[in-house]
């Protein structure tokens, strides 16, 4: 069943549905008062025409006619899913005393709808009017006493919150610090300050019982201030509840931040406390500088759920607006069934095509891992050692453990070498010192995995271009980096044993 949410149905006459009072704060979007339901089901043009003409009639809502217009309601919400059901208590309070049915047209087609025909508002009684704001505001007085008593078993308890560079601490009942945290190595850890960066003292507290007893000694005034405490509760100062919509938190104002060096002020923040159902624990939701140095912190607390004034309000769900597709005849009627049936069908095959085609997926993926644990895998070495090859390195009793190759650098009790390792393949005097080539065996070049070839080759390039000057061929290797074959030509005026290395050449092993 197609389900469409509208704010504005202009095909439709709704002016018979009346509305709650209006709020600035409802989301239309989110909870629209009416939901057009478009059904499966059909209904010839005949049958159409006299719905509409007996909900016309003044006569009609409780004739023969009406229970028409019930079957038809009933019908398209006995062809809903099943979890799309909701309670009565979820509605918005406005109860369906009737239905009006008119002609929604979407080219081609036409739909009968049945409205829902909504009860007025009761009219409005002054005396109840009054009677009702007074228990509103006790309500609202013992909510918000409430409230702050549940609120203050988060006293030594600390909140983090962390947004770009920024970090902020709030102490319930203590400053509330914005500064910049240091780099942390363990995640979830909390945020430690930057000693070498500024911190901002974004708004102050103040304890109503230490103001109280200022002027008494200090140990006087601890000893009466934990006593205030356990006798008495007081609100804090410039707190109180709000109302924004159906929804009540309680909200704190501080003062006397460090000051802005921008407005000349002192910053200022205000906490915001919300109930959160669905949170487990006490978290600072969201920080927000409103204005220069004026800040707004949201914190979600469960705590402040366990009196029923602080929870959300009820989701309530919209009133159906049924649709039904209008057939002109029969023709039109028994063509729309055969579609329906071979679409269910086509429906019923794709979703058993696509059942054997998982089937079919999960015999490949299981037939190409068998196929892989059946595989020969001769395994590969690593630090002179075959893994993986099923074989067994002195595992027996009594046999040492295998020694394994260091890595090339490799300084016993220092680990690995990051300097880069140098190693000459061949060099040659110039031709005034007898021109004498040293090339070391193939040997030593097949443990650097390299190849006669290829240092021979390298070999009659460089000394084309060393001509009569001594030269040299090096491989350098740097850890974590793919060996390379470099190249170094003799200074001609420089000294003995000088080599100019403008002169690289790179090849990759």
């Amino acid at each position: 069943m197609r389900r469409v949410n509208l704010i504005l149905l202009t095909s439709l006459q709704l002016c018979t549905a009346r509305q709650p009072g209006f709020s600035i704060h409802d989301d239309l979007l989110a909870y629209p008062q009416f939901e057009v339901v478009f059904s499966e089901s059909f209904i010839s043009q005949n049958e159409a025409q006299r719905l509409i003409e007996s909900s016309k009639s003044a006569q009609s809502t409780y004739t023969a006619g009406f229970s028409s217009q019930t079957d038809l309601t009933s019908q398209i919400r006995e062809s809903a899913p099943a979890d799309s059901s909701q309670d009565e208590d979820t509605e918005d309070g406005m109860p369906e005393v009737s239905e009006e049915y008119e002609v929604m047209t979407i080219p081609p087609s036409k739909y009968l709808c049945s409205v829902p025909v909504l009860a007025p508002p009761p009219a409005p009684n002054q005396t109840a009017t009054e009677l009702a704001k007074a228990e509103e505001a006790r309500e609202l007085a013992r909510a918000n006493t409430r409230g702050w008593e549940l609120l203050s078993d988060l006293e030594n308890q600390c909140l983090y919150f962390m947004s770009g560079w920024w970090s902020y601490k709030f102490c319930y009942g203590q400053d509330i610090v914005q500064f910049h945290a240091l780099p942390s190595g363990v995640k979830g850890g909390l945020p430690a300050r930057d000693p070498n960066s500024q911190e901002y003292v974004l708004g102050r507290t103040e304890d109503v019982y230490t103001k109280k007893n200022s002027k008494k000694p200090n140990k006087e005034l601890q000893a009466d201030v934990n006593d205030q405490r356990r006798t008495e509760f007081r609100t804090p100062p410039n707190s109180e509840l709000q109302v924004k919509g159906d929804q009540r938190y309680l909200v704190q104002r501080l003062e006397g931040g460090t000051v802005c060096d921008l407005t000349g002020r002192e910053r200022t923040i205000e906490v915001q406390y919300h109930c959160n159902p669905g949170s487990t624990g006490d978290r600072i939701g969201w920080i927000k500088e409103i204005t220069t140095c004026s800040y707004l912190m949201l914190i979600h607390t469960p705590r402040l759920c366990e009196d029923v004034a602080f929870l959300p309000p009820k989701e309530t769900r919209a009133h159906p607006i049924s649709c039904q597709l209008i057939v002109e005849s029969e023709e039109d009627a028994n063509a729309l069934r055969l579609r329906q049936s071979i679409e269910a069908s086509e429906a019923a095959g794709v979703i058993q095509g696509q059942e054997e085609a998982e089937g079919e997926k999960e015999k490949t993926s299981k037939g190409e891992q068998d196929g892989r644990r059946t595989s020969k895998f001769s395994g590969m070495e690593i630090g002179g050692v075959v893994i993986g090859g099923k074989r067994l390195h002195s595992t027996e009793d009594g046999q040492p453990p295998p020694v394994l190759k260091p890595p090339r650098g490799f300084i016993p009790g220092k680990g690995a070498s990051t300097a880069p390792l140098i190693e000459t393949l061949a060099k040659a005097l110039s031709k005034a010192d007898g021109g004498t080539v040293e090339v070391v065996n193939a040997e030593e070049l097949e443990q650097l995995n390299l190849t006669p070839e290829t240092l021979e080759r390298f070999r009659k390039e460089l000394e084309k271009l060393a001509g009569d000057r001594g030269w040299s061929i090096e491989v350098v290797e740097m850890p974590g980096e793919d060996p390379e074959l470099r190249g170094n030509i003799e200074i001609e005026d420089g000294e003995d044993g000088k080599f100019d290395e403008k002169f690289f050449k790179k090849e990759e092993l």
